[in-house]
């Protein structure tokens, strides 16, 4: 027995076993007998679960690695989604390994999942914060990402402590956190829209270019799966156009064989009058040729000449507003970056001038593209270069006393972290289209719309609920978006609301004003129309607070809905139909928005939002009279609950007339338990619905016709 000892210890060299294992020490002087055999027993078979227990560690450990090893090839090749799912199955192994969690934060980074990187970044660093050189770095992205810029600063500060070489990267990156903090806290007036199917598909779309009466979009996109790019592994892009029609845009077609080859192929610019357009070609190193329409098709393209196209990469350009200057892309030798945007002025002989470079004033170290002459004369551009939230933002800059402005930063919610870009701006200058990589996108990167508002007026008033006016009368011009609703569905703090407002007699689609509000403040944060012959509409839905969303057509009971969802729930597609009931006598709708103390009949200040609507109804009906209808689930005293009831009823028509309501056409009910809609046999799905406040009419001198 002895002998066997000796040798389980020498396992573990001259350092003892209780050391080597120390996590063993506490189990092994529990074992301890007056009795030396069983002394040495225990003493051995001990050892031995120590043996086995490291042996067992180590395995693991070298297991861990292995599949860390096989998911770095994979990562190294830029083939994400199987490192992801090789550094998942090792996280399963090890679920509290800091290592693990950096590997698979990089990973959702790198994929452009900036949303899921950032816990496993931060789980990471608090595991182990020395757990790779340039934690601090990726952390820093994932939480600029991610709208958080003061502690990004904080993490590219320590980098660039730890790495003084690269500080003029880290500084950049902290210049970016500074401004996203200005422009988030001035947003500008605008909606931004990813723009959906058929325009958007799950690839690459981008490039917008539309004629001055915005009647065709054209534009870049890898959607035909049958051409493959072994090469570089993504499928090649064509140019491809779409109609506007009353429905919306029509399905993209490829624009013309003359135009798209066997290879990738884009457009940079179409000409306001829609029968000139710029594409770019990998042609020699990639050039830039334009190609006319003649009425009935494209002509074949033409190489836009050696002063535009030389042995560097030219990418993209578009005509000044009088078609004599040509503002182009390059990374020719002696420039100030790497893009950089030059102009050519079209000579007597109809041929492309010497190539200026803009300077410094518009180019930067970095890299920018896609230049867009409005024809006002501002230039629009992306950079990566310039102060900007982070990767490309859209700069614009104006041509005055014979230079350049400075080159001015779109804003919020234009702009994000993430990437924006080819940029198009109406005659107007009411609407635009741009390319984007966004967390609510269809795609790679898509094609997004923006409407800009007007400026509120100078005195500021606050935001209530307001009158609805009847829907016919508002333009679609009209929706809007609260800079704060736009944030929560950039960061992925947000669901969404899809479905159809019809009739409910007879299912017909209705064009509808639909809401959000937000009940704890009654302030309007989203405004949106159902579309006219169908009747579908899209809203968006934070996380984290009380709203009701409130649909309204002229001559229909408006239609109550109630959302709160958590702050960190998944994004969710919630489809409903919204069914609108005539304003005529035994019209019911439920107030899915008036709230109560618990057993007691006092209204919440989260429901005056839905106490406004009411009241806009019957100012906007002056020939209805409505009863209010108070009701309970069956448990408790039935006629507690009758009484309260009542009174419940009582509080809300007290508070219409308050405000001004003629008493004469109000009366309330309490029905108690009486009138069920569900079964009362669970809480959530029964007693909960039954609780209720419901309004109906009573009388309709002028009603609507069935």
């Amino acid at each position: 027995m002895m002998l066997l000892r000796l040798k389980s210890q020498d396992l573990f060299g001259s350092i003892p076993v209780e050391f080597s294992i120390c996590s063993f020490r506490v189990i092994f002087s529990g074992y301890f007998c007056s009795d030396q055999r069983c002394w040495y027993f225990h003493r051995v078979r001990l050892t031995l679960i120590a043996l086995f227990s490291l042996i067992t560690l180590l395995s693991s450990a070298q297991n861990i690695k292995s599949v860390l090893d096989r998911g770095d090839r994979s990562f190294a090749k830029g083939d994400y989604k199987t490192a992801l799912q090789i550094y998942q199955s090792a996280e399963k192994l090890a679920p509290s390994d800091a290592k693990v969690k950096y590997r698979i934060g990089t990973t959702y980074l790198s994929a452009g999942a900036e949303v899921k990187a950032l816990p496993y970044l931060e789980d990471a660093y608090r595991l182990q914060p020395e757990v790779d050189p340039d934690i601090d770095y990726f952390l820093g992205l994932a939480l600029q990402s991610n709208f958080r810029f003061s502690k990004a600063v904080e993490h590219f500060k320590k980098y660039k402590s730890k790495n003084k070489k690269l500080a003029l990267i880290a500084d950049h990156k902290i210049r970016e956190c500074r401004l996203g903090d200005s422009l988030m806290a001035n947003p500008v007036l605008c909606v931004v829209k990813v723009l959906e199917w058929p325009i958007n598909s799950p690839y690459q779309d981008y490039g917008p270019a539309l004629p001055a009466d915005e009647s065709q979009l054209i534009f870049t996109s890898a959607r035909d799966t049958s051409k493959f790019d072994k090469k570089n592994r993504s499928i090649f892009e064509d140019v491809v156009r779409s109609k506007r029609e009353a429905s919306g845009w029509s399905v993209p077609e490829v624009i013309s064989p003359r135009i798209n080859d066997t290879f990738h192929d884009a457009v940079t610019y179409l000409s306001p009058d829609g029968k000139t357009i710029f594409l770019y070609y990998e042609r020699g190193n990639g050039d830039i040729y334009t190609s006319t329409f003649d009425g009935t098709d494209w002509s074949n393209p033409v190489s836009m000449g050696p002063e535009i196209n030389t042995v560097s990469w030219e990418t993209s350009g578009c005509l000044s507003a009088d078609g004599n200057k040509f503002y182009f892309t390059s990374d020719r030798p002696n420039g100030w970056g790497g893009l950089d945007i030059y102009v050519s002025t079209r000579l007597a002989n109809g041929a492309w001038g010497k190539a200026l470079n803009l300077g410094p004033e518009i180019n930067t170290p970095g890299n920018e593209d896609a230049p867009f002459m409005h024809q006002d004369g501002t230039l629009y551009f992306g950079s990566d270069g310039l102060p900007g939230l982070g990767d490309f933002d859209i700069f614009k800059s104006e041509w005055k006393g014979g230079k350049w402005t400075k080159p001015q930063n779109l804003g919020y919610p234009i702009n994000t972290p993430k990437f924006e870009n080819y940029f198009f701006l109406s005659q107007d200058k009411k609407r635009a289209y741009f390319s984007a990589v966004r967390q609510d996108g269809v795609g790679n990167s898509d094609i997004c719309f923006v409407t800009f508002l007007d400026p509120p007026p100078k005195k500021e008033t606050p935001v209530v609920v307001a009158k609805v006016e009847p829907v016919k009368e508002k333009p679609m011009g009209d929706e809007f978006a609260d800079a704060m609703v736009s944030l929560q569905k950039d960061l992925g703090f947000a669901s969404q609301l899809i479905g159809k407002v019809i009739d409910a007699d007879d299912a017909k689609a209705l064009k509808a004003q639909i809401t959000l509000v937000d009940n704890k403040t009654n302030t309007v944060m989203e405004r949106v129309y159902s579309n006219d012959s169908t009747g579908e509409f899209k809203i968006v839905i934070p996380h984290g607070g009380n709203y009701g969303i409130n649909t309204s057509v002229d001559g229909y009971l408006f239609n109550s809905l109630n959302f709160e969802v958590p702050m960190y729930s998944d994004f969710q597609e919630i489809e409903t139909a919204i069914l609108m009931q005539k304003v005529i006598v035994g019209s019911k709708a439920v107030m899915k928005n008036i709230f109560y103390d618990i057993g007691k009949a006092v209204l919440k200040n989260e429901s005056i939002g839905e106490l406004e609507q009411i009241i806009d109804l019957m100012e906007t009906n002056p020939g209805i009279k409505l009863q209010v209808n108070g009701h309970t689930d069956n448990s408790g005293d039935p006629q507690t609950n009758k009484t309260l009831s009542l009174k419940r009823a009582e509080t809300v028509m007290n508070f219409l007339i308050a405000r001004g309501i003629n008493a004469e056409r109000l009366r309330a009910v309490g029905y108690g338990k009486e009138r069920p809609i569900v079964s009362n046999d669970d809480e959530q799905g029964g007693r909960a619905i039954n609780r209720r406040t419901e309004i109906e009419v009573l009388e309709n001198q002028v009603e609507v016709k069935k």
